[in-house]
């Protein structure tokens, strides 16, 4: 009994330890409710999964989506359901009352899905606004190239988590329609829209899409395995989060984060470590492939695994696209001058640019839920390109990129469907992807045999690791960075519209104050450092770098004479303005000028193409625009600050700036008094009047010292003169 008794406490401590040693979550099923305004607003998003993804930590036994959506988009919706396809944990989805548009996207990413009584799912096609300045052909495009990325990724989806992949595409594509036997779900030319009942009847001896008709998000939770209780993610769950995760043993933590380290491994990141005998791996995500800097330092990354011996190169792409010519440049220059083994991981999509940096790597593989294709060339703001000029870049892409894709072993038919939506992808008689669609491939299509080979890509892996282990790669994995003066390229060029407010706000403030002071500075310091980003970026180069450089200085002098030599004249004013926005618009897209002769023409060469330049004109519109916001704004209210007041020595005079005794003598002066000019007005100058100097302005022709003039008019503090 002593003994029992001398025991209690230790065996008490120990199952106190085993109790905080389990996780706030373990055994539980955590619910996150989803709705339109989730999906549309991406800062809502990133909120809900930061809950999931704090729920899967605190060890939850699985992840409901409780679905009200309607309307929300499909598009936006799908990277959102790769992401759910990837958590570790079991998905299922609720429908309650709807899944519809983006929301069914989101469902076809979980594990299981179930109905609410009376509830439907489908409807998700893209999305495309119209713009009546396109030709019908061009919008066709652009929906065709929407369609065919929604569709491979749907597909996905549906080919990861074991749903019917034709449920998907008739989800998202109207003219497929889906007959199941004798059974017509949707008719071609309209979109497939299933109910609580239609989507759990059987086929094939299993449900057609849903497991069952439920009741509700708790009957589900009670249905569950694992009989888990259910716990609502929500802000005030997240807030709170911090005291369940204290009361987690240290040394539990430390192991989770021990297998989490085994399992993914992360890439060492590069700054000054070498890449001799390393797998480098660069990262190509949503918005690399549209800053001209980032395809600086993925050249210089591929020269220094060149000169430094890297054991292999992966690409790992989850892109939308981005700047053509740049692309095509990295394909046929630097890749194909890569000494190193290189290898894409698609991973979670390469869409247009992205297919093609993919396509000239050695060998390609795919995430289980990922998407390559949709290369066909947009113009610069995106949007499809005219019918002529659409064959005239396809033939010359297709061109250049066969060149490359042969070398690399892989099919040119598959090349030419991603660009040219008319060819579809035919082989060997198979209809893999019908011609008027843009070839978009799912990770099953694009890893199918065909005559025992891959088609596309060698296989489907979970991580850069089992790349390596399946290629027996037996270097350290180490990530690319870039280099302190590429940052600031890539933050020079994404930001640039910025720069251009900030100095022209600042060159205004400047001429509005005597001597030179901050704002001057303030100004000189944001165009060199626009100028400077955009050289390091590689869109200027030796001796084009100094003639953009001129030309904005040349500028920035015929404004000056216009403001300050000779106002009125208007014609310096108006080219000064002129060189300034060339120099600025040529600095921030001349990059995207494709080598005379590189398109075919009946010219024999590309010649001006205003689409070119169209993101140097929208960021030269904003800053010109903000500038002009923000001037106005200090205008009106920077002089009634305190601060600007201080600034100016009010308080030192005694009072406001009225009040001193220049301004009072110039305050005296009415329309048709007589005076002397005092000095030059060239156009300011000094004139004396009723015996008081007071400072003048002439307009026209200059007034020379000691002539007679006359006041015209008197605007305020400014005196208007003319000579007499």
């Amino acid at each position: 009994m002593h003994i029992f008794r001398l025991l209690l406490p230790v065996i008490g401590l120990m199952l106190s330890s085993a109790c905080l040693a389990a996780p706030a979550l373990e055994g539980k099923l955590a619910r996150v409710v989803v709705t339109d305004s989730d999906i549309e607003d991406v800062r809502r998003w990133r909120e809900l999964r930061s809950w999931m993804d704090e729920a899967v930590k605190q060890g939850a036994s699985g992840l409901i989506l409780d679905i009200h959506t309607t309307q929300s988009n499909a598009q936006a919706a799908l990277p959102m359901a790769e992401e759910i396809a990837r958590l570790k944990v079991k998905t299922q989805a609720y429908v309650n009352t709807s899944a519809i548009g983006g929301g069914a996207l989101l469902a076809l990413a979980c594990d299981e899905i179930w109905m609410a009584p009376g509830s439907r799912i489908g409807a998700a096609p893209p999305k495309v606004q119209v713009d009546e300045s396109l030709s019908p052909k061009a919008q066709d495009t652009l929906l065709a190239e929407a369609l065919a990325v929604l569709k491979a990724g749907a597909r996905s989806l549906c080919k990861l988590k074991n749903h019917r992949p034709e449920i998907a595409e008739a989800f998202v594509d109207r003219d497929k329609g889906l007959v199941l036997g004798t059974n017509t779900l949707a008719e071609k030319g309209e979109l497939l829209m299933l109910d609580a009942d239609t989507a759990v009847q059987p086929v094939d001896g299993q449900p057609l899409l849903a497991r069952a008709i439920i009741a509700d998000v708790g009957a589900l939770a009670k249905a569950a395995k694992s009989g888990g209780t259910l716990v609502t993610l929500n802000a005030g769950w997240f807030d709170k989060r911090g005291e369940a995760v204290a009361e987690t043993k240290p040394a539990v933590a430390a192991e989770e984060k021990k297998e989490a380290a085994v399992e993914h491994k992360t890439p060492v990141i590069a700054r000054d470590q070498s890449y001799k005998d390393k797998v480098v791996v660069i990262p190509v995500g949503q918005d690399d492939l549209i800053i001209p800097a980032r395809f600086e330092f993925m050249k210089r990354t591929l020269n220094l695994c060149n000169e430094q011996g890297a054991e292999a190169v992966i690409f790992e792409l989850d892109t939308p696209g981005g700047l053509a010519w740049d692309t095509i440049s990295l394909m046929m220059k630097d890749l194909q001058a890569l000494k190193s083994r290189s290898f894409s991981f698609v991973n979670t999509r390469a869409i247009s640019a992205g297919a093609m940096i993919a396509m000239a790597t050695d060998v390609i593989y795919m995430a289980p839920a990922s998407a390559i294709g949709a290369s066909t060339p947009v113009s610069g703001d995106g949007t499809p390109l005219a019918e002529a000029e659409r064959a005239k870049n396809n033939s010359a892409f297709m061109g250049m990129a066969r060149t490359v894709v042969r070398e690399k072993g892989h099919d040119v038919r598959i090349i030419e469907g991603m660009i040219d939506m008319d060819r579809g992808l035919i082989i060997n008689g198979q209809v893999i992807i019908p011609k008027g669609e843009i070839v978009t491939l799912d990770s099953e299509q694009a890893t199918m045999l065909i005559n025992g080979k891959p088609l596309l890509a060698k296989g489907v892996v979970k991580s850069i690791e089992e790349i390596k282990q399946r290629e027996s790669l037996k270097g350290e994995v180490i990530t690319a960075e870039p280099t302190g003066f590429e940052w600031i390229a890539i933050w020079v060029t994404r930001y640039a519209a910025i720069l251009i407010l900030i100095g022209l706000a600042g060159g205004y403030l400047e001429m509005q104050t005597p001597g030179f002071g901050i704002p001057g500075f303030v100004a000189v310091a944001a165009f060199s450092l626009f100028f400077f980003g955009h050289y390091v970026a590689g869109s200027l180069a030796g001796k084009e770098t100094m003639v953009v450089a001129a030309v904005f200085i040349l500028g920035i002098v015929l404004i000056g004479v216009e403001l300050f030599a000779a106002p009125g004249t208007i014609l310096p004013g108006i080219f000064g303005f002129l060189c300034v926005m060339v120099a600025l618009v040529y600095a921030m897209s001349g990059w995207e000028v494709a080598p005379a002769g590189d398109v075919p023409s009946s010219g024999g060469g590309v010649g001006f193409n205003l689409a070119t330049y169209a993101v140097g004109f929208r960021n030269f519109a904003l800053g010109v625009s903000g500038a002009a916001v923000l001037i106005t704004v200090l205008a009106m209210w920077l002089p009634e600050l305190r601060p600007f007041r201080a600034m100016i020595l009010q308080t030192s005079a005694g009072g406001t700036v009225n009040d001193t005794p220049v301004m009072q003598d110039a305050a005296r002066a009415r329309v048709g008094d007589a005076g002397t000019a005092r000095s030059a007005l060239r156009p300011y100058g000094t004139i004396e009047v009723g015996g008081r100097l007071v400072e003048a302005m002439a307009e026209g022709a200059y007034v020379q010292s000691g002539t007679a003039v006359r006041v015209r008019e008197v605007k305020g503090e400014k005196i208007i003169v003319e000579a007499v």
